[in-house]
């Protein structure tokens, strides 16, 4: 069965500045994020990984593993340690026993793009097989990976919560913090037009999909 739907393949930036330990410990907070939402995913390489989504949530998920990367105890004093996604959008030939041998244009262009992502300093690529809505994408990963790459730590932890849904009053109390200073945290890390290129991309995945 054909269907379309979005393969995130990734590599955490800088892992080898950190012990095993921490790495540990930085994977099992990405695989349970990926657990919590129900999708397929599989690590390889100690620091690299597939992930298979719904198309339409792939951006908010991506991003969603980066501020947790970006926030946690694992970070290098020098160098941030964060991830390397390339997202492909496109048919999917299901079932497949593993995401290293399986079919399709979102993991022909996934693994592509993150090819290209090696040999750059961008850490967001999103791409699909309609060339209009690919220009949109294109430039939808530009300012989205603008943003998250300017994001210190603390600011990557607030926006983690905010891309779960929740509100600042929400975010401020489970983070043990005031309203406030969520707020402030959130206007600097450009939270508004961060979450308007998440909306964006919603809808131009919506016209490559319907």
């Amino acid at each position: 069965m054909t269907s379309v739907k979005a393969v995130l393949t990734a590599d955490i930036v800088n892992s080898s500045l950190i012990d095993r330990k921490q790495l540990d410990n930085l994977l099992s907070a990405l695989k349970d994020e990926l657990k919590r939402v129900r999708a397929k995913n599989d690590f390889y390489r100690g620091d690299s990984f597939h992930v298979l989504y719904e198309a339409e949530h792939a951006l908010a998920l991506s991003l969603r593993l980066r501020t947790i990367a970006k926030f946690g105890i694992w970070q290098d004093e020098k160098e941030s340690i964060d991830i390397r996604i390339a997202i492909g959008i496109g048919s999917v030939q299901e079932p497949f026993k593993d995401m290293a041998t399986a079919n399709g244009e979102a993991f022909m262009l996934s693994g592509r793009e993150l090819d290209l992502l090696n040999k750059s300093s961008a850490r967001l690529a999103l791409r699909c097989m309609d060339k209009k809505i690919d220009a949109g994408l294109e430039g939808l990963a530009l300012l989205a990976d603008l943003l998250v790459q300017k994001m210190s730590p603390k600011q990557s932890e607030a926006v983690a919560e905010l891309l779960l849904g929740a509100t600042q009053m929400e975010a401020a109390k489970k983070l043990g913090k005031s309203q406030s200073t969520i707020n402030k945290l959130a206007r600097a890390a450009n939270w508004g037009e961060l979450d308007k290129a998440i909306q964006i991309y919603r809808k131009l995945v919506l016209l490559f999909t319907e």
